[in-house]
């Protein structure tokens, strides 16, 4: 836990002049203990039913309406409705978090996606995205329609941006790992919406992370501001006119929050700030009015800046590109293996069989009418739905994700307080109630966790390894 005295003099300095009188009781809410959130997955979801199924009377985040907190009985979420397991208490070792039906998020981190307007169809880059919680967000916005770009820079921290997407069964997706100015030489006034999550100092972490805290006295807000005004400045590049960039930090600093912003608007009149509600106990910036900071103590939540910018103009002022979409038609049709067409004719969907691809025997579903240029780094192009070997068809977790219950037709139903719900998850061999020979899909209360290839009763796992319940 983090103590007064150990903060740096200039900081304390900066949140006086920051907050005035309400110093102190920002210095109390560092003694406070964080709130975390979980955040229903809509694609897969109502709100109301994740709560039945978890069978807890959450309290909502106020600023999101799928957002709730959760509320921890001697530092873990229980769910009353498992009891066969004692082990099943921490909400991240539940078989409904394996399924995808929510994401752990710190709530005032489920502010910048909630601000955006995302609504189906838009195309939207999330730019700075990893581990992936405003990218899960943002698809659950777009309800399977338009696209969503998420890249991180990093290539380590690109791994969890990935499973996190995966898990969640979005399909409608391109992950990168890419530098942004490689992005907007490809993007060129692209998105609809853009979501930039900047790299800072981590200020309104402090409490959440000890980590956090150590990095800070190495590098203050000064090393972050150049890297945060040239984000921007890519993000400006790849937007419609007419578009929405949400621009937000975990830190407090003015020169990160507003200073970074007002440099990038004295160099691009094309922007405006549009004003966000001070509500919810958020609190209006007097330097840049209309941008927000959520304080812990304030509201339930760690600290954030938060800012919605529009770019002047419409749609119609875009010059078609569509010479360059051109590139991810195919120039004559290719013949997809008998193998693939046949596993495909177990999932009842209308498939575009034009927006397969099959890339060194990984076939993948490509998003519709997706801009996919081959000099960028691409992670994943859609949905990789497996790999296709000799005389069979090797399906994979994504598209087990992406499967809703009633689109197989025979799945293998499991209550969560049945045993073979873990052991599954554990990448055991169980055992059906009938017997059936071939793949079949994994379903928990009607939502799916993967496959297993059955023999009679026998079902071999084919969960990932990589995921599995450890």
């Amino acid at each position: 836990m983090i103590q007064e005295k150990d903060l740096p003099k200039a900081y304390k300095d900066a949140m006086k002049d920051l907050l005035g009188d309400e110093y102190d009781a920002y210095i109390d809410s560092l003694y406070e203990k964080p709130y975390v959130g979980i955040r229903t997955n809509l694609l897969k979801l109502t709100p109301d039913r994740l709560k039945e199924l978890l069978d807890r009377d959450f309290k909502s985040v106020p600023w999101v309406k799928e957002g709730f907190y959760f509320e921890e009985e001697k530092g873990v979420l229980t769910t009353p409705s498992i009891k066969y397991d004692e082990k099943i208490k921490s909400i991240s070792k539940n078989p409904y978090y394996f399924a995808g039906l929510y994401y752990i998020q710190e709530p005032s981190a489920m502010t910048p996606a909630s601000v955006a307007g995302i609504k189906p169809g838009d195309k939207v880059l999330d730019l700075c995205a990893a581990p992936g919680g405003k990218s899960t967000q943002a698809a659950s916005y777009l309800q399977g329609e338009g696209l969503l770009v998420t890249n991180d820079f990093s290539a380590s921290r690109v791994k969890a941006l990935q499973k996190n997407i995966e898990v969640s069964g979005i399909d409608n997706v391109l992950i990168t790992n890419e530098d942004p100015k490689n992005l907007s030489k490809v993007y060129i006034e692209y998105f609809d919406k853009i979501i930039v999550d900047a790299p800072c100092s981590g200020e309104g972490m402090f409490r959440r992370d000890s980590a956090v805290f150590k990095a800070y006295l190495g590098r203050g807000p000064e090393f972050f501001t150049g890297i945060q005004v040239s984000i921007l400045n890519e993000a400006a590049k790849m937007l419609k006119p007419g578009g929405t960039l949400v621009y937000s930090t975990c830190t407090y600093s003015s020169v990160e929050d507003e200073g970074s912003l007002i440099n990038f608007l004295e160099n691009h009149s094309d922007f405006t700030i549009e004003k966000i509600t001070p509500e919810f106990g958020f609190e209006e910036s007097k330097k840049l009015p209309g941008t927000v900071r959520l304080f812990p103590h304030k509201l339930k939540g760690e600290g954030h800046f938060v800012a919605k910018l529009k770019k002047k103009g419409s749609e119609t002022e875009i010059v078609s590109r569509d010479n360059k979409k051109e590139k991810n038609k195919r120039k004559k049709p290719v013949k997809l293996p008998e193998e693939l067409l046949q596993f495909l004719k177990k999932i009842k969907r209308d498939w575009d069989y034009e927006r397969i691809f099959i890339n060194k025997d990984y076939a993948y579903y490509l998003p519709k009418d997706a801009l996919i240029d081959k000099s960028l780094h691409y992670i994943r192009t859609g949905l990789l739905l497996g790999e296709i070997k000799k005389n069979r068809f090797e399906p994979f977790q994504a598209l087990a994700m992406n499967i809703k219950f009633d689109e197989w037709e025979n799945p293998l139903s499991l209550s969560a307080d049945d045993e073979r719900v873990i052991k599954y998850l554990k990448g055991e061999t169980i055992e059906a109630d009938d017997e059936y020979n071939g793949i079949r899909l994994v379903c928990v209360d009607g939502f799916s966790l993967g496959f297993v290839k059955q023999n009679k009763r026998s079902c071999k796992n084919k969960y990932y390894q990589g995921w599995r319940w450890m």
